[in-house]
Formats: structure tokens, sequence, C-alpha cells
């Protein structure tokens, strides 16, 4: 999603469990990189605090930018939970294109 100022956002993006670890995750972020290096200067994403998905991001290139406090709590009517750990804030990671 284009969010202004040559940023672009992902939304959404998930891979099949049986699918996962499998490399396919960094090809739909390197297919978005290439596709888009060209017409935006950077790629954000924002995700719970999780050790499942920070690590994944910083991998592929992704650096911290901000924290939205609360983000979780504030924006839906029960918990999220991603590997045991209730989600409260949303981490923004950025990359430069």
């Amino acid at each position: 999603m284009d969010v202004g100022n040559k940023v672009l956002e992902i939304k959404n993006l998930a891979v099949l469990p049986e699918y996962q670890k499998k490399g396919y995750g960094r090809m739909l972020i390197d297919f978005v990189c290439q596709k888009y290096k060209n017409s935006f200067k950077e790629l954000q994403v924002g995700t719970g605090d999780s050790l499942l998905t920070i690590p994944f991001y910083e991998k592929c290139g992704f650096v911290r930018s901000h924290i939205i406090k609360n983000f979780f709590i504030d924006n839906y009517d029960h918990p999220i939970i991603e590997n045991g750990t209730r989600l409260i804030d949303m981490v923004y990671l950025k990359k430069q294109l």
C-alpha cells in the first residue's frame, strides 16, 4: 500500500505453516523490493512485538523504525495471541529500496 512520501507498506504477509522456513516469505519480500525500487524509496511493515516475525524481517534487511504503544489493545476487541504471547504494541520496521 502506498502510504505517501514514497513509502510502500506491506499490510499482510503470510506463508502457510507447512511452507514456512523454506524461503517463500523472503522471496515475496525480494519480489516487492525489486518491483517497486524505482517508484518508492522505502518499504515498511508493522507487526506485533513477536519473536516469530521481527527476526524474520530483520533477516530480510529491515531495521526497527518506531512503535505504536497499545496498538493491539486499542484496535481489537479481543486479545491477539501469537506463539503464546499477547501482542500489545505495533512495531514498525523499514527497509530502504
